[in-house]
């Protein structure tokens, strides 16, 4: 049989290299995913970003095409046609029967306002200030999913500290277990302890399995956030997180409000469509504005009909009557033997014709329209203010309460630490004593179990305070990683 150089069968060898490479194929698949890139990724697949993109883009064309529709409108037409039997001669301007001939017509028209009570500069106006109430939107959408990102990644990180600890529970039972197994089989202690640790074990480890699930959905979740497929191969990395280190918030809710207001982007939303219901009403004002209105063409025509002599030239005096003597005057009068159609070039040049005009209109009175798209235009405008005041008093509300919040959860935590050290305190001590045979395995359990308590509601409660210090943070524009 073939053997490895050190000894091992090839056939294990191989096996060995094999589960070595696809251990080191599925690290290399691993991805661990910061906090920035979670956001950048949710920001990037996140279908309502995208949709307000395009509707963006749909307004910067709209915006595009006001500033366009400003220029002078230019028209070009050309056509040709036959006819046959009666038909006015376009070059003599005399009937003719049984003909056949063709033509052709060209034409250049151009038309632009010159005035409409500033219409076209308003619906710029407004058409510019809807693309930047746009750009605000897309900004809106994207601080809501970088703090949905931020607290979905920090119950991942919660639920996998929870589990931890759990894991270390179980070790810390299972030793006492063994240990209690060697005085059993000893005869230095009777089964009932050993039994009540292994019902403790079973229920350690039931918390395990919860805690587990715990993890995966926090996980899908946050993999749902950010659109993408949940793969368990993708882990997030854990930042260094000290709930000591995060200082008080010292600034009233007020202070912070001022602060934020100046970059809000709902605020500057809500403002830029105030302006544009503003513009709106002065665009339906313009309704009542006379019009003024250029318009200008150039255009010519090609006939068949037009003839011309082509043939030998004769000039005959054809008499037009007498002069005051009595003698006759005659006018010398060219005839050719033959005639053709008339150059296209020397037609188009012949029948060029041009004219500029000027039209001005005024409305008197149509329908009531004009004076209904005004009132409206007024109502929409209150309407516009009151909601900039709806989202500034929504966006102090949400100040007070992340205000709120994080006092809360500091005296919260403060709480559950202290509490979870004197458990832990008192668990530690309980320990040493249960190896001792000090006291009962009840007395042991229970001791244990309100550390377990503890130690879960702080680190539920040092991750709570970690996300309300970052949602003040983001209101007073400090990055959230």
């Amino acid at each position: 049989m073939i053997k490895a150089k050190i000894g091992i069968p090839f056939k294990y060898f191989a096996s060995i290299v094999a589960i070595f490479i696809l251990a080191t194929q599925s690290l290399q698949a691993q991805k661990y995913w910061t906090l920035q890139e979670c956001i950048d990724q949710a920001i990037k697949n996140n279908i309502t970003v995208q949709q307000r993109e395009l509707a963006k883009q749909s307004v910067e064309a709209d915006f595009k095409q006001s500033k366009l529709a400003a220029l002078p409108s230019i028209n070009g037409q050309a056509t040709q046609f036959y006819q046959n039997g009666f038909a006015i001669n376009p070059a003599t301007n005399t009937a003719q029967t049984d003909m056949t001939f063709r033509n052709n017509n060209f034409g250049l028209s151009s038309s632009t306002v010159l005035f409409n009570g500033f219409q076209q500069t308003n619906t710029i106006r407004l058409q510019q200030n809807n693309y930047k109430a746009n750009e605000q939107d897309v900004e809106a959408i994207k601080n809501n999913i970088r703090l949905s990102v931020a607290n979905a990644y920090l119950q991942v990180l919660m639920n996998n500290e929870i589990l931890e600890s759990s894991n270390i529970q179980v070790q810390s039972t299972k030793e006492q277990i063994n240990k209690q197994q060697k005085l059993v089989d000893f005869g230095a202690a009777n089964k009932v302890k050993l039994l009540q640790l292994k019902a403790q074990l079973s229920n350690e480890e039931l918390v395990i399995i919860n805690n587990q699930n715990l993890v995966e959905q926090s996980y899908l979740t946050l993999w749902q956030t950010l659109n993408i497929d949940p793969d368990s191969s993708n882990k997030i990395i854990k930042p260094e997180l000290s709930a000591e280190k995060i200082t008080s918030e010292i600034r009233s809710p007020k202070d912070i409000y001022d602060t934020y207001i100046l970059q809000s982007p709902d605020v500057k939303a809500a403002e830029i469509r105030s302006r544009v219901a503003e513009i709106s009403k002065f665009v339906s004002l313009g309704g009542r504005s006379v019009r003024l209105t250029m318009t200008a063409s150039i255009s010519s025509l090609f006939s068949t009909q037009s003839q011309q002599g082509v043939g030998a030239q004769t000039i005959t005096n054809i008499p037009i009557g007498f002069d005051i003597l009595g003698n006759p005057v005659v006018r010398p009068t060219a005839t050719y033997s033959e005639f053709g159609v008339t150059p296209f070039s020397d037609q188009i040049n012949r029948n060029l014709g041009k004219s500029i005009g000027f039209t001005m209109a005024v409305p008197i009175f149509n329908g009531w329209q004009v004076n209904t798209s005004v009132q409206k235009a007024k109502i929409n405008e209150f309407t516009a203010h009151l909601n900039v005041k709806q989202v500034q008093l929504d966006l102090y509300k949400n100040i007070v309460q992340a205000h709120q919040n994080l006092k809360a959860s500091e005296k919260r935590y403060d709480a559950t630490k202290n509490s979870f050290d004197a458990n832990k305190e008192s668990f530690s001590l309980a320990e040493g004593q249960f190896g001792l045979g000090a006291i009962s395995t009840v007395e042991y359990l229970s001791t244990k179990n309100e550390f377990l308590k503890a130690q879960a509601s702080f680190v539920q409660a040092k991750y709570e305070l970690v996300f309300r210090r970052k949602v003040l943070d983001f209101y007073l524009g400090k990055p959230l990683y």
